[in-house]
């Protein structure tokens, strides 16, 4: 079941290189990438809500929603940096350099948050299979880069 939802995901993976190539498209008509990010998260707001009333789930209750920690609501910033990333620099270095630096970004921060268990996360301690792989991403986007 794990190789299934590997493939799952990696296939999730690939709508970030489509979402990305679409929204950078997008900000030729808006002038900023802001603007394209923007647009992406009103639409992403939308699909959502409606997602929501499909799926008939309650409305947040927000008296829950005060009581969470600070900490826990900036991944909306996260993705709004994310996002807003992507259409600033395809432009400027290719899909594919944004994509595996992101990636490799991304495995670099969950292999310590993994090896220390923050954020209140299991431990899976960092191995040398780990570093390898991470050292060959980071070398795939030297190659990338380069060809």
């Amino acid at each position: 079941m794990k190789i299934f939802y590997t493939v799952i995901v990696l296939l999730i993976g690939s709508l970030l290189a489509i979402q990305g190539s679409i929204n950078t498209q997008l900000t030729t008509f808006l002038k900023h990438p802001l603007q394209g990010a923007l647009v992406n998260f009103l639409v992403g707001f939308l699909c959502l809500v409606a997602l929501n009333i499909i799926f008939r789930t309650q409305i947040p209750d927000w008296g829950h929603v005060k009581t969470a920690p600070a900490h826990l609501f900036i991944g909306g910033l996260l993705g709004a940096i994310f996002v807003s990333s992507v259409i600033f620099f395809i432009p400027k270095i290719g899909v594919s350099t944004v994509l595996a630096a992101s990636i490799a970004g991304q495995l670099i921060a969950a292999s310590v948050i993994d090896h220390f268990g923050f954020l209140g996360l299991a431990t899976h301690p960092i191995s040398v299979g780990r570093i390898a792989g991470i050292l060959l991403l980071l070398g795939g986007i030297f190659l990338i880069q380069k060809y």
